[in-house]
């Protein structure tokens, strides 16, 4: 087998897979058990292990050569296990807002006008992210900016959930309209 140094010119060169799959045989049990260490779960470790090589895949022409290569990759094994407590984080802050919402909403169930009624069961028909960006937006009044910012999306894809959730909305309170207007 080729000393590190050998295969990591070889994979920055060319962009040589083989000599990078060495690389991962190399030092794959050190991250992983690493990973394990620090996340507590063999399942997640083995995913941020993965995620850990392609990433350093990605960006090896940002390896300077100046240190260990061992250590460029624990820093890239760290970042994507606090990248993924940040991202499991912001979705429990949205899940647990959104649990505290609808316990309230449950409890005062006697006292929900119809409307409103019909605007949670059609809330529910709405897939999660359309849910929690209009929830967010127009139940909490975070402007779009932040519902990004909290949902780690991009401002466009914020406003677009919105428009197409507020879409649906539309549609599935229509009949609703309709029927009332003509009563």
């Amino acid at each position: 087998m080729q000393d590190e140094a050998s295969l990591i010119e070889r994979a920055l060169a060319r962009r040589d897979n083989v000599a990078f799959s060495s690389l991962v045989e190399m030092h794959q049990g050190k991250i992983r058990a690493f990973l394990v260490r620090v996340s507590k779960s063999y399942d997640l470790a083995d995913d941020l292990a993965q995620e850990t090589f392609i990433s350093a895949f990605r960006r090896l022409d940002t390896f300077q050569g100046k240190g260990s290569f061992q250590r460029w990759l624990f820093r890239i094994a760290y970042n994507c296990f606090m990248q993924h407590i940040r991202s499991s984080k912001r979705r429990d802050e949205v899940t647990d807002d959104y649990s505290i919402q609808y316990q309230l909403l449950e409890e005062n169930y006697e006292s929900l006008s119809s409307q409103q009624m019909d605007m949670e069961k059609a809330m529910q028909q709405l897939n999660e992210q359309e849910s929690a960006s209009i929830t967010l937006c127009h139940s909490y009044g975070h402007s779009h900016q932040e519902v990004a910012d909290i949902l780690q999306l991009p401002l466009g894809t914020v406003k677009s959930r919105i428009l197409r959730g507020k879409a649906k909305l539309r549609k599935i309170l229509a009949p609703q309209t309709d029927i009332e207007q003509a009563s």
